[in-house]
């Protein structure tokens, strides 16, 4: 492979990309989704108003297909919805000491692994975000958390009373392994998120 020609894994999305592809989810959204309010965030005009949030559930049948997860590993909720699984576009908003923060968009995937016998699934939560401060620019980032009934564990270690949080050595690690998990967006996430965004605005979700 030409050194000046790397492959799409070694790309970054350019501040363009990023606001153009929160843009386009804004819009889907607006039309397509929920309308809420979001704890701890305010309407930049107006301080005293809480700002709004718009949400959208995925389907089932959508998760398995755009990210490529398997049906059984999918809960679905008594509306049909796959659990744990939306989109969100916050629009600019400020922070409660008046900062104010750039439109938001945030994308969240969640597997529910079984496990053998009597243990408790594993939930897998892929998480896809990008934000920034209003006037600077935007990051992108994935990241994957990995728990069970609720605590946070490491993909290596899935044993629960093995996890000891006063043991400085059980911290490192885990501490390494949120920092494994996490990485900037690429150029196949952009893809995936836009693909995503095409799907919901031409059939629904």
């Amino acid at each position: 492979m030409n050194e000046h020609f790397p492959g799409s894994y070694d790309l970054a999305p350019d501040q363009d990309t990023l606001v153009a592809i929160v843009q386009a989810a804004g819009k889907v959204l607006k039309e397509k989704g929920t309308e809420g309010l979001e704890n701890g965030r305010y309407k930049i005009d107006d301080s005293s108003a809480a700002a709004n949030i718009f949400t959208c559930k995925l389907s089932p049948e959508i998760v398995h297909h755009i990210f490529s997860i398997p049906l059984e590993t999918i809960r679905v909720s008594s509306d049909g919805d796959a659990e744990g699984c939306e989109i969100i576009y916050l629009p600019e908003s400020m922070l409660e000491d008046g900062k104010q923060c750039s439109a938001e968009l945030g994308l969240y995937v969640t597997e529910v692994v079984g496990r053998s016998g009597d243990l408790s699934p594993l939930h897998i939560e892929h998480s896809w975000s990008i934000r920034g401060w209003e006037g600077q620019c935007l990051e992108g980032e994935y990241k994957v958390e990995y728990s069970i009934d609720g605590r946070r564990v490491s993909p290596s270690n899935l044993d629960l009373e093995s996890l000891d949080l006063r043991n400085s050595e059980d911290i490192r690690r885990l501490i390494a392994d949120i920092r494994n998990s996490t990485q900037s967006l690429g150029v196949d996430d952009t893809d995936t998120i836009y693909e995503l965004i095409d799907t919901i605005l031409q059939s629904g979700v």
